[in-house]
């Protein structure tokens, strides 16, 4: 009897000698790991130059309150120098020139005109965010175009007011010596052929800019991404 006690107590006591395994608390380590690492990356920071870094605050630009004031000003300087440089070009290859190089002078300016149009209705009808995923895959004049799409309103008046009214003053000017030349005679057939002039030229670039604005909006894209990729050709992308 006594040896059965004493191996049914045997077992019993080996269990109780064996060492008990900690608890495994991988959540309490990885935190504690967390919390350690955080702690040494403040002191590197804080240690380097022996200084503790201070965040930069971002102080948002603040935009000139003459800002329209100085838009206005420098929109009169261009508009001064592009109808200078106009008239003169104008001038000079219509003066003593014959019927058929006014002409040419006339269509030239209604094409610009009209393709001005186009420009700053297709840059009006779109977004910037048509064009950043070009952007982000580099593709040659994608930035540009995105630069475009953000001073929408600025190329808008540039190409629409000031080129547009420059290019219907000018050709004005050309519609008056080609009346000058057809009309030479005076009198009942000058006056004819003036209105008849004139009003050819103001339909021609009114018809024109009412055609050819659907195409600028339903084809907006294509057209900014062409004209930004034209300007990379003058200027690199930064």
């Amino acid at each position: 009897m006594e040896n059965d006690q004493q191996n049914l107590t045997e077992p019993r006591e080996e269990e109780s000698s064996q060492p008990t395994e900690p608890p495994s608390g991988k959540e309490g380590g990885n935190t504690s790991e967390n919390t350690e690492r955080a702690v040494q990356q403040q002191n590197a920071e804080e240690s380097q130059d022996g200084k503790p870094r201070k965040k930069k605050k971002t102080k948002p630009k603040k935009k000139s309150k003459n800002a329209w004031l100085i838009w206005g000003i420098s929109v009169f300087f261009l508009s001064f120098a592009l109808t200078v440089i106009f008239s003169f070009l104008t001038e000079v290859s219509v003066k003593g020139s014959p019927a058929y190089v006014c002409v040419i002078v006339l269509l030239v300016l209604l094409i610009l005109n009209i393709g001005c149009d186009v420009l700053a209705n297709a840059i009006m009808s779109i977004s910037p965010e048509a064009f950043h995923a070009m952007a982000s895959n580099k593709i040659k004049g994608a930035k540009r175009a995105v630069t475009f799409c953000r001073n929408a309103t600025k190329l808008s008046s540039i190409f629409a007011d000031v080129i547009g009214d420059i290019c219907g003053i000018v050709s004005g000017a050309a519609g008056a010596a080609l009346v000058v030349i057809v009309a030479s005679s005076g009198g009942t057939v000058q006056l004819i052929a003036s209105i008849g002039i004139s009003a050819a030229i103001g339909a021609l670039t009114v018809g024109g800019k009412a055609i050819f604005k659907h195409f600028a909006v339903k084809f907006n894209k294509q057209i900014v991404f062409g004209f930004a990729k034209f300007t990379t050709l003058f200027k690199k992308e930064k």
